[in-house]
Order: C-alpha cells, then structure tokens, then sequence
C-alpha cells in the first residue's frame, strides 16, 4: 500500500493494524510526510539522546509518550520493538474483554529494509501495516517533466526542490552511504569491493537478459553470492527483478529475469554519465529510457495500494515484448518502450498471440508520443497514468469500459 506526499494521515485505509510501517529508501521523503500529521507526535531516532533513553528502557520512553506517535528510523532503537508487540497485545486482550484501552496508532519508518524487516518480523508479524513511499514519478512532476533531467536527477526530492545542489555528488553520496554502507552492513556482506563491483556491472545490464554466472565471474564472486547480493538490493527498494513470462506449455520461451532500479537516476549515475547530450546519444540510453517506463508503471500500481505484475518476454528466436502489464481484471497490456515513435512487428504480433492472454491493447510508450498505427497505441511518458487509470478498475468499481485502441486480435 502506498501514501502520497499530501495525504491526510486521518483517512489511511480501513483496517490497517495499529502499527503503520513506512517503507522506502533513504530521501525519498518518508519523514517530511509524517511530521505533516497533526496528530502525532515525532520521535527522531537518530538523535542519539532520544535513541539511548529507548533502548535502555523502551516502556518507560512510550510511557511517556502519546499513543499516537511516528518512530523514525525505528530500527536504530530495537529493544522498541518488543515493548510495541507488548502494547498491541495487551491493547487485543483489553477489547477482547470490552476493557478501555490506550489506543496505539503508530507509524514506523526506516530507509534501512534488510533491519527494519527483521525486526517487524521478528516482533510484529500480524500487528503492522506496510505502505511505501517512493521517488518522484513522472505524473507527480507533471509539466515540470524532461527526458534528460529525470534521466541525471531521477525522482529524487531533494534534486527537484534546490536546483543548487549537485546531481553527481548528491548521487554518489546516497550510492556510498545508503547502498555502499548501511545496506552492506546490515546485510553483513564482507566482500564490499565485489559488492560495488557487481551493483556498477548490474547497473550496465539494465534491461538486458540477467545471466547470474557471468555477472559472478566478471565481479569475481560465486552465482549464489550474486543471486542473494541482487535480493537484498530489491529488499531495499534498489533493484526491481522483471520475471520473464513463460507457461509449460510454451517451451520456446526464454525464462531469464531483468533488472532495472527503482529510480533510474542510480542506474545512470553508476553507468558514470554526466553530460545529458553524450548520454542521450549513447547506445545505453535506450535502456535507461526502458528503465524510466518499466518505474513509472510499477508506481501507478503502487500508488494504488496494488502488487505490480509485470513481466517481460522473449522467445528462443529473439523475438520479445519489452513489457506485460497485467491488469487487476484479468487483461494485459502489451508494451514497448522506443525513444521515438514506433509500431509493433508482425513477428511480435504473432508472439502475443502464442502467450495465452487476454491482450486488451499494445501499446510503444515513448518520451514524446507519436501519432499510433494499426499495431500499437502510442502513449507519451507523461500520460501513462491517464492511460493506465482508463482500463485498470478501481477498488470497488465495475470494470471500465475499454474505449477504442489497437488490440490483439
């Protein structure tokens, strides 16, 4: 589930269990949107005073605080943790026996996934809520919206609002505190040269074919140690692993993953670009690009408070679809990502045809848009999620009705 930058802390969704956890990388924003409630009160972990007072005697310091209260960066004090799976379950027992209870509503932050999981899953299995807060998309920055700059600065907060600031060094900052550091020890990875190494050669594969062991031999480590490296990356809201699509009985299929990053501004910032003509140029920026669409997708849905299920796919003989978006009714969209107008091949065509799916329409997403063919719908980045809210229901809703577009036929 998902909150937005303005959202009224009041009116989150019905059922949500006394503790809230706010998920998201490092300067995202997740703290600025919660010390906007009225109604709680901000507790700042960081602050080494405030974290000392809570891990020396957790009861004491909720004691003598509201019941309503955002924990930033919770997973820095977590003798926490204990007390809250205390709290809730005292406050159960209480309603169960029609007792007045303090009534706990606490949000939970922390940009640390790989620690902050292991403790709510370790205390608070069954007691907390999960929402996620992610960069900037293209349809919040609205007019505000280039090619080049959300390729250099990504969705990034803090780059939109001070232009001042340098996009490199702000970059390689957050790449060697949050990735490089904090994820690296939480994790307890010991090779941090080969970890580096393998986040910069993953960085120059998106979009492209994952192959475990050659990524392995190039950074030096074993499969297996590549593998768990890329799952802690997307724990932590780095990585974003696209499944290949495939059925048992369509045995021509290719059935590697890709990854691409949550924000592609780390993916270019690794692949070591700073001038926005050369990098438009370059062979790598049609992955990048394909990087920015496959993001701006998974937010729609995440911003819904639904799972993403997108898959890629490509056949033995080289014929692929760079995305399957899957649509809560049971339909798919079929998408390619080029950086000018395009349409959709016959062999393409023919490969939908084989996949078994309810193909509603095909679309080739592009910065700029075009105008469509018989093949395909163009769709300009800024209106993906116009696009999107046409045919996917709503919670609750009759399904849309799917107004005329190019479908597989």
């Amino acid at each position: 589930m998902w909150i937005s930058r303005d959202f009224d802390g009041g009116k989150i969704a019905a059922g949500a269990l006394p503790i809230k956890v706010l998920k998201g990388p490092r300067q995202v924003g997740k703290t600025s949107v919660l010390e906007r409630l009225e109604t709680h009160r901000v507790v700042y972990l960081d602050d080494i005073a405030a974290r000392s007072r809570a891990a020396a005697d957790p009861r004491g310091f909720l004691d003598a605080l509201p019941p309503r209260l955002v924990l930033d960066e919770a997973s820095l004090a977590p003798p926490l943790f204990e007390e809250l799976k205390r709290r809730v379950d005292e406050q159960r027992r209480k309603a169960r026996g029609g007792a007045a209870a303090r009534e706990l509503d606490v949000w939970i932050t922390g940009s640390n996934q790989t620690l902050l999981q292991r403790h709510v899953r370790e205390s608070l299995a069954g007691r907390a809520s999960y929402f996620d807060l992610n960069t900037l998309s293209i349809h919040e920055l609205a007019l505000g919206w280039r090619l080049d700059d959300h390729l250099l600065l990504g969705g990034w907060p803090e780059l939109r609002v001070s232009p001042g600031l340098d996009p490199v060094r702000y970059l390689n900052d957050l790449i060697a505190t949050f990735i490089e550091r904090d994820i690296v020890s939480a994790a307890g990875i010991e090779r941090h040269a080969a970890f580096t190494k393998c986040l910069q050669l993953t960085a120059a594969r998106v979009g492209q074919l994952m192959n475990y062991s050659e990524l392995g031999a190039a950074a030096g480590v074993e499969l297996t140690t590549v593998q768990s490296w890329l799952a802690v990356l997307e724990t932590n809201g780095i990585l974003r692993r696209l499944q290949p699509w495939f059925t048992n009985l369509n045995q021509r299929l290719i059935k590697a993953p890709k990854f691409y990053f949550e924000d592609v501004a780390l993916a270019t910032r690794l692949q070591g670009w700073t001038d926005r003509r050369l990098l438009l140029a370059s062979p790598l920026a049609g992955s990048l690009i394909e990087n920015l669409a496959v993001g701006e997708i998974a937010r729609f849905f995440i911003n819904r408070g639904l799972q993403p299920r997108l898959n890629h796919v490509r056949s033995k003989e080289k014929v692929e679809i760079d995305l399957l978006v899957h649509l809560s009714n049971g339909r798919t969209v079929a998408v390619e990502v080029k950086s000018a107008a395009a349409g959709f091949d016959r062999r393409q065509v023919r490969l939908l045809e084989t996949l078994g799916l309810d193909v509603v329409e095909r679309w080739v997403v592009t910065p700029a848009g075009g105008r469509g063919d018989a093949t395909a719908r163009m769709v300009p980045f800024a209106r993906i999620w116009d696009e999107l809210d046409r045919l996917e229901p709503s919670r609750g809703e009759q399904e849309p009705v799917v107004q005329p577009g190019p479908r597989a036929s």
